[in-house]
């Protein structure tokens, strides 16, 4: 037998591994039937089972981490939706879904039309107009059940938060076939509160409870919204178009109540102390300038006012005067001094000094005799003494010459 050339079973499911992997087709796409064969394999935490309907079957895996996020348990005979790619398993050679997501037949057509509606609204750039929140939030307006849980909760947070924000309810159906155009209004009806934050959501339930905030027309109407929106549906996990629309997502709606009071009553109340602090000592600085001007001003009025000029011209007279003692003094001391010099001088040659030692002065008609020969017998003379005077006659005057 001429040789032949063949491919190895390996080679073989390989090859058809590539060629289903590089269909963009089969790596993402959604596919309903019913399961069979339903088997939860614990130790690993993957699922396996069997899609099928009338005509046919594929076998599917769903593997622990995508398994992990499902909201119910599936069983067999359960009518469902599946979300994966198939690929080729290449030890068997069969081909199977890997499963990344499964719904309920309900809400997988559910999920369908969320994602409809998500790509139209994208394109048209619904979900890039995002704006910040007010720093200082005074008044938040809700849209939602007013017999609901999460309203309670949201309730209870902003008024353990910050009693001070002013809440205001419109009440809408936030479920039922009627929910999305009670929203609608209720929507609508918030543009008048003049709130500076809207909070519109609910708490959570399954696909089917959450399909209204994945209403279209409610989606713009969102988008349209003069005041800033925050969405808060359901849990975490749960995503709506009105998560994607609003301003802002919360994942649950007491966490929204958690962004509308970004600070607490005790922050009011520690800013509230700081800012009185701040106050009171501009005040004092402000109360010393003014002093300052206030001191300033009196002197200037002082120096102008003729009360002023009076007492500036007392006390300028008083220092003239006290200077003009002073001086006066001064010179009357010297010449005192100088005065004092000259009676010593003077009592030093002041002959009436000389008669203490015994001298006397005599005199003649009142002149001072100083020659005996000057006298003549009978002559008055004049005699003064150091103390007293005495008249006396001239008898025998000598007039030898000394």
């Amino acid at each position: 037998m001429a040789d032949i050339f063949s491919v190895s079973v390996s080679q073989l499911n390989r090859r058809l591994s590539l060629i289903v992997s590089s269909d963009k087709a089969l790596n993402d796409l959604y596919i309903h039937g019913e399961i069979s064969n339903f088997t939860l394999h614990r130790p690993s935490g993957h699922i396996y089972f069997t899609l099928k309907d009338e005509q046919s079957a594929i076998k599917c895996v769903m593997f622990k981490n995508n398994a992990a996020s499902l909201t119910f348990m599936p069983e067999a005979g359960m009518s469902v939706i599946v979300h994966g790619r198939v690929g080729v398993y290449e030890r068997d050679g069969a081909n199977q879904i890997y499963v990344s997501e499964l719904f309920t037949q309900g809400a997988g057509k559910l999920y369908l039309e969320f994602l409809k509606t998500k790509e139209e609204l994208e394109k048209g750039g619904f979900f890039a107009k995002k704006r910040e929140l007010p720093d200082k939030i005074s008044s938040v307006c809700i849209i939602t059940s007013e017999k609901a849980a999460a309203l309670q909760d949201m309730l209870n947070v902003i008024s353990e938060r910050c009693p001070l924000v002013k809440i205001t309810l419109i009440p809408a159906l936030v479920q039922g076939d009627s929910a999305p155009l009670s929203l609608i209004a209720a929507l609508k009806k918030a543009q008048g509160t003049k709130a500076d934050v809207i909070i519109i959501g609910r708490g959570g339930g399954s696909a089917e409870d959450l399909s209204a905030f994945n209403d279209r027309t409610l989606a713009i109407e969102l988008f349209n919204s003069d005041i800033p929106t925050i969405s808060a549906v359901g849990h975490e996990t749960d995503y709506s178009i009105t998560d994607l629309v609003a301003d802002k997502r919360a994942p649950t709606p007491t966490a929204a109540a958690v962004l509308v009071t970004p600070y607490t009553l005790e922050d009011i109340f520690a800013y509230a102390l700081s800012r009185r602090e701040l106050i009171a000592k501009r005040l004092i600085s402000r109360l010393d300038d003014s002093a300052s001007r206030l001191e300033l001003s009196e002197r200037n009025i002082s120096a102008l006012s003729p009360a002023g000029k009076i007492d500036r011209a007392e006390n300028e007279l008083k220092l003239i005067i006290r200077n003009v003692t002073n001086s006066a003094n001064s010179c009357i001391a010297r010449y005192n001094a100088e005065l004092d010099k000259k009676a010593e001088y003077i009592s030093a040659i002041n002959p009436l000094n000389v008669l203490v030692r015994g001298y006397s002065i005599t005199m003649k008609d009142k002149k001072v005799i100083t020659d005996a020969k000057d006298i003549s017998e009978g002559d008055i003379l004049d005699i003064t003494l150091s103390k007293g005077n005495i008249t006396a006659r001239a008898i025998d005057p000598d007039r030898k010459e000394q």
